[in-house]
């Protein structure tokens, strides 16, 4: 078997990598939930969609949010939906031309009063949705399906700002995370290095990890409330005193309490390095983990000498 002290090392390093990269998933959760994080990104797709200027209030987009069919989507009265489908957005959007247009005498009359009276409001989004309107040629089904493109395609660009803004969380806890436990990454490679035994100790926790855990666990999504209140409970497990982080904090001597005033800046160093790596991700340090396992537990091929 492959049982080499590199490889010993490096499979500790990315088992403490695993277990903090899953707290932090986890913090995130809870920070993305408490803060309504993917609802406050839909609503600034929405404001960017029927407003000429998303960053300002637009008395468009509050008659857009209390349509029932988007109004009963959040978790209450006062919560905005946190996800919403093309085909509601074009069913909405076609609701509230309708409102706007009240006593107009039909259908297609109702849609296009309606894309007028935004039009007032928003000259730029109205002119654009003229356009919607001109290519399906007044049909209300052509000018949903024109509608829930449009929407998908600002979607995905609303997707990209709530990664990037997610990143920029992650990066932080992470660092805030390594910082408080003092995950030095320097330190633990030089520990691990010095001590073969320590590092075979701290293999056999991570074996005992991937046998007990089929999968990096991320809390599923729910309603915010219920997001929290899951998300805080696995953090709690995840930092109790019999928990697979604590165990390996214990057996590495991870801390503050025993770290010298001239070793600090290292120790900072080492935590800003953790902090790179376990925003990375659980599922990408679990998937890592296994396959490190997988080789060190491999056999050696040996070759048959010919005669």
């Amino acid at each position: 078997m492959f049982d080499s002290i590199a490889l010993n090392v490096v499979i500790s390093l990315v088992f403490i990598y695993s277990l903090y990269s899953l707290l932090v998933t986890t913090l995130n959760e809870i920070i993305a939930s408490f803060f309504s994080l993917r609802a406050k990104t839909l609503e600034k797709g929405i404001k960017r969609m029927l407003t000429d200027n998303g960053d300002k209030v637009n008395s468009i987009v509050d008659q857009f949010y209390q349509q029932p069919l988007i109004k009963y989507l959040g978790e209450d009265n006062t919560k905005k939906p946190a996800y919403l489908t093309s085909a509601s957005f074009s069913s909405a959007l076609v609701h509230l031309c309708d409102d706007l247009a009240a006593g107009a005498p039909d259908t297609q009359a109702q849609l296009l009063t309606g894309i007028k009276e935004i039009k007032k409001i928003n000259p730029q989004t109205g002119k654009f949705l003229e356009t919607l309107y001109a290519d399906a040629s007044g049909d209300l089904v052509k000018f949903q399906a024109l509608s829930e493109t449009w929407f998908n395609e600002t979607m995905d660009r609303a997707t990209g700002w709530y990664k990037k803004q997610t990143q920029r969380i992650t990066l932080l806890v992470a660092f805030i995370v390594a910082l408080s436990f003092n995950v030095d990454t320097i330190g633990i490679v030089k520990n691990l290095s010095a001590n073969p035994k320590l590092a075979t100790a701290v293999v056999e926790m991570a074996d005992k990890y991937l046998k007990a855990s089929k999968a990096s666990e991320v809390v599923p999504a729910k309603e915010a409330d219920e997001q929290i209140r899951a998300s805080m409970a696995t953090a709690q497990k995840l930092v109790a005193s019999n928990s697979d982080i604590q165990n390996a904090n214990a057996v590495l001597g991870l801390g503050w309490n025993d770290i010298k005033s001239e070793e600090i800046f290292f120790s900072v160093l080492g935590c800003m390095l953790t902090a790179l790596a376990i925003s990375l991700g659980a599922p990408f340090w679990f998937d890592l983990l296994s396959k490190l396992m997988q080789l060190r537990g491999s056999k050696k091929v040996v070759e048959t000498p010919t005669k």
